[in-house]
């Protein structure tokens, strides 16, 4: 009985290393008091959540820790990271569309730059890319270079 008890408590240990990357809240009272400028500040910070929360998936030394000595550990990491960049991203999004209500000058710059940060696509997403871009290139829609540099966006290199 003391063996099990001893896994438990170990477990839970474990489970409460897991990485818990900050889910900002998408939508706050005092928003719609901010400026232009305050408006492109928090835009920024939630950015910089969502970055940081990226940062915690993928092959990092603790990553892999999790990995080998608790894998439950490990899922719960990923969907903690995940919830965090969603957030961050509704964010950004409502405080984007508070900048937009405001006529902020910035407004479009400040949307341009969000929208070209690379979003995190499912395999499932990616391989559809793929498949779409391949069948244009067998159809002859797209010349060979052409794919080649579609290719290697739809990819992130």
């Amino acid at each position: 009985m003391k063996n099990y008890l001893g896994v438990f408590f170990s477990s839970l240990i474990v489970l409460a290393s897991c990485a818990k990357p900050t889910v900002v809240n998408v939508d706050l009272p005092e928003d719609k008091n901010l400026n232009c400028e305050q408006l492109e500040t928090s835009i920024t910070d939630a950015q910089e959540f969502r970055r940081k929360a990226i940062g915690v998936t993928g092959n990092t030394p603790q990553n892999q820790a999790r990995g080998m000595l608790f894998w439950p550990s490990l899922m719960i990491t990923y969907l903690n990271a995940h919830e965090a960049i969603v957030a961050a991203n509704e964010r950004s999004v409502n405080l984007i569309n508070l900048m937009l209500n405001q006529n902020c000058k910035n407004s479009k710059k400040v949307l341009k730059r969000v929208a070209s940060t690379p979003r995190l696509q499912t395999l499932e997403e990616l391989s559809q890319a793929y498949k779409n871009l391949k069948e244009l290139y067998e159809s002859g829609a797209l010349t060979e270079d052409e794919f080649r540099k579609e290719k290697k966006q739809v990819l992130g290199q």
